[in-house]
């Protein structure tokens, strides 16, 4: 009998002290660290974007709702997160070391490689981008393939840039052979600069694999309560529709693969 009354407080015990945990975490504010250099997944001046709208979804899920995000280089966010200074990083770039927990993937990225169609470019691979100048995003070759940073020296240039915006001005003045830029981005950037210029014709060479995003926790027990939300989210419908609607509001194009 002595053992029954023991397990049950134990059992108690643990049960108050889950509920108490869910309770601080709920009434507590969450701090999110995001880059503010990749719209349309994170965008500052609104604090959306759909990789912003995910992770809220999946937080709200879980009854939390006090959620801000704070806007930095991935390099100061990576630090940041192992200090304790904020509680998830959504670009996380260092390794995955005791202390930092990864959740399951939020989006998936696509990085492709753009050329304008008059040059007549064929690109199935990165072996074919010899001799060709490639203006990439900031630090490319840590986020594509292996084979794409031992290939660098075989380029005709190589340039990498923080504003992405940058990248469609260059390919459509005839200033680069191609460009190295998530899909979902290149059409962000090519609705803001099709306000002003008309825009060449261009071909999407897909030679990248899909580089799965996820977030990063300092606190195993939010990033479980975490991948349980996007789970539920997804399941639910909810994140389908994050992704139509963001979709089509930043990029006129359908992108859902849920």
């Amino acid at each position: 009998m002595q053992v029954k009354v023991i397990l049950f407080f134990m059992l108690f015990g643990l049960s108050s002290a889950a509920l108490a945990f869910a309770k601080d975490q709920a009434s507590s504010t969450i701090h999110v660290a995001a880059n503010p250099t990749i719209s349309p997944y994170v965008i500052s001046y609104n604090d959306s974007g759909i990789q912003i709208e995910i992770v809220k979804a999946a937080l709200r899920d879980q009854k939390i709702n006090d959620i801000k995000v704070h806007y930095m280089a991935n390099q100061r966010s990576d630090s940041s997160l192992v200090q304790g200074s904020i509680d998830i990083a959504l670009n996380y770039t260092g390794n995955l070391i005791a202390g930092v927990y990864k959740s399951e993937s939020v989006i998936s990225y696509e990085n492709v490689v753009v050329s304008l169609k008059r040059k007549n470019f064929t690109i199935d691979s990165v072996y074919q981008l010899a001799t060709k100048s490639v203006l990439a995003f900031q630090n490319a070759p840590a986020f594509l393939p292996q084979e794409f940073g031992n290939n660098l020296h075989s380029l005709g240039g190589y340039e990498e840039v923080l504003n992405q915006q940058a990248q469609i001005n260059h390919l459509m003045a005839g200033w680069v052979d191609t460009i190295i830029i998530d899909r979902r981005i290149f059409f962000y950037y090519l609705k803001e600069y099709q306000k002003n210029h008309t825009t060449q014709d261009y071909v999407i060479h897909t030679i990248f694999p899909f580089s799965e995003m996820s977030a990063y926790f300092n606190d195993d027990g939010l990033r479980s309560r975490f991948d349980q939300g996007l789970a539920n989210i997804i399941q639910s419908g909810e994140y389908r529709t994050i992704m139509l609607n963001l979709d089509k509001q930043y990029t006129q194009h359908d992108f859902t693969r849920f």
